[in-house]
């Protein structure tokens, strides 16, 4: 009788890499890791260049050489140039373009990291095994997982979120997006932090201008990057300000 396949996803935060870092350690199953990466374009990744290159230059080649474990990208066939520009189609807005996302409402992550997801997992054998980085002290997480599909290893093992941490850095494989940012997401992210805002507007200004030039797009029906403030706003209210280093003392 064989056994299940098991999974793992994987967004490169510390508390899913640390799951693959505890499935090697404790000789855990592990056949597949899976990463779902949102693009900004067909060309640009979403992810904050830092961690970009963390996942493809670094996180994958270990899984695949160190732990000789298969490592998955997704992608969705929508950027968010795609959502950016879709067209309404009904309501007082009709004919405008969506623009920016709204925040606790993102269609980025509807249309852009969960369908590849959701297919690849429709694609599995009934009985596949996912692994998910959900820390012993998120309770409410724990609970809503599906019992029957899904491991969290670190709970299993008996680690906190700042045990994650401190796995990863152990092996070296602590994503550098933690040293401006206490989470991982999307340089566009409508929810993102003043750290966060701050170190896209100053160390990567070329994207950031991207998001500048989209404000400007006529028929625009959201102009605002956050709850509060278009692209150009945040600029001129973070240019030339640098933020505080994130460590495990911010966990």
């Amino acid at each position: 009788m064989t056994r299940p396949r098991y999974i793992a996803s994987c967004s490169g935060g510390k508390d899913s890499v640390a799951t693959i870092l505890l499935a090697a350690e404790k000789n855990e199953p592990l056949d597949e890791v899976i990463y779902s990466e949102v693009m900004f374009d067909q060309e640009i990744s979403g992810e904050v260049p830092e961690h970009r290159d963390f996942i493809h230059q670094k996180l994958k080649p270990f899984v695949e050489n160190e732990l000789g474990c298969k490592f998955t990208v997704l992608r969705s066939d929508k950027t968010y140039d795609d959502v950016f520009h879709h067209i309404i189609t009904r309501g007082p807005y009709e004919g405008l373009l969506r623009g920016f996302v709204w925040p606790g409402k993102c269609a980025v992550n509807r249309d852009c990291k969960m369908p590849p997801l959701r297919k690849y997992h429709k694609a599995q054998p009934d009985d596949t095994r996912s692994y998910v980085g959900i820390a012993l002290d998120e309770p409410k997480r724990l609970a809503r997982l599906n019992k029957e599909k899904d491991i969290s290893l670190l709970a299993k093992y008996g680690m906190t979120e700042a045990d994650a941490w401190r796995l990863c850095e152990k092996y070296d494989m602590l994503s550098p997006c933690y040293q401006h940012s206490k989470r991982n997401g999307c340089w566009f992210c409508p929810n993102a932090s003043t750290s966060e805002l701050s170190h896209m507007v100053n160390r990567h200004p070329d994207l950031f201008e991207k998001l500048i030039e989209w404000e400007h797009t006529d028929n625009l029906y959201h102009r605002r990057l956050t709850r509060t403030e278009t692209p150009s706003e945040i600029k001129a209210r973070l240019s030339g300000k640098s933020q505080p280093e994130f460590s495990i003392s911010n966990q």
